[in-house]
């Protein structure tokens, strides 16, 4: 899987109110997350279902949410993401994974019914203006996830991954890298967690075994 987070942008206007994020400018009108280098060969690793993301209702779309101050989440209109939350940020958790080079990963449409699996839930994926419409924003993304034994239905795991990444300018280029730089930190450490909790579960297999041998 390759993360390719787009952002295509037109006439950027805020559903609620026009004057929060700054007019597009001469930046780019299309963003994607940076690249996951991935390793070339994973065959003796264990494999992982990972499953599309569970989001909020508000987040289950395409549309760029916005946070300002303790208000609710507005939407820009004339942008957009390139494909709903849930797809990209299935793209980006496996290819976190697959990065640790400890991990193999398998989507549901593959028909593959590993023995390990992983539940995410997206709970922020958005810009937060929490310093007022002048100053510069958040790029936020949290999720939430779960490991499980699918043989034995036994949740081995679980554990919430925050990252929050300020913009150094209010400029449309700059607040999409934050919110690049956030989902990468998000997805990195939790492909890492993901590694080690599968080592100590085999280790523990392992130890099993061999104290049942006679």
């Amino acid at each position: 899987m390759r993360a390719k987070l787009v952002l295509i942008m037109a006439a950027l206007v805020l559903a609620s109110c026009i004057s929060v994020l700054p007019d597009p400018g001469p930046d780019p009108d299309i963003f994607r997350l940076s690249e996951i280098a991935l390793p070339d060969d994973l065959a003796a690793t264990p494999v992982v279902l990972v499953e599309v993301p569970r989001t909020p209702k508000a987040l289950r779309n395409n549309r760029i949410a916005i946070v300002q101050g303790m208000q609710g989440i507005a939407y820009t209109t004339g942008a957009r993401w390139a494909a709903p939350v849930p797809q990209i940020m299935a793209e980006l958790i496996g290819d976190a994974l697959l990065a640790t080079a400890r991990v193999n990963v398998v989507s549901p449409q593959e028909g593959v019914h590993p023995r390990f699996g992983l539940i995410t839930e997206i709970r922020h994926f958005e810009v937060v203006y929490d310093q007022g419409e002048q100053a510069t924003p958040l790029g936020r993304v949290n999720i939430r996830a779960k490991l499980i034994d699918r043989r034995s239905r036994a949740l081995i795991a679980q554990k919430q991954f925050n990252a929050e990444v300020r913009a150094s300018d209010n400029r449309l280029g700059v607040i999409a890298a934050a919110i690049d730089e956030a989902a990468h930190q998000a997805g990195g450490e939790l492909g890492i967690w993901v590694a080690e909790r599968l080592a100590d579960t085999q280790l523990a297999d392992t130890q099993l075994v061999d104290a049942e041998t006679p």
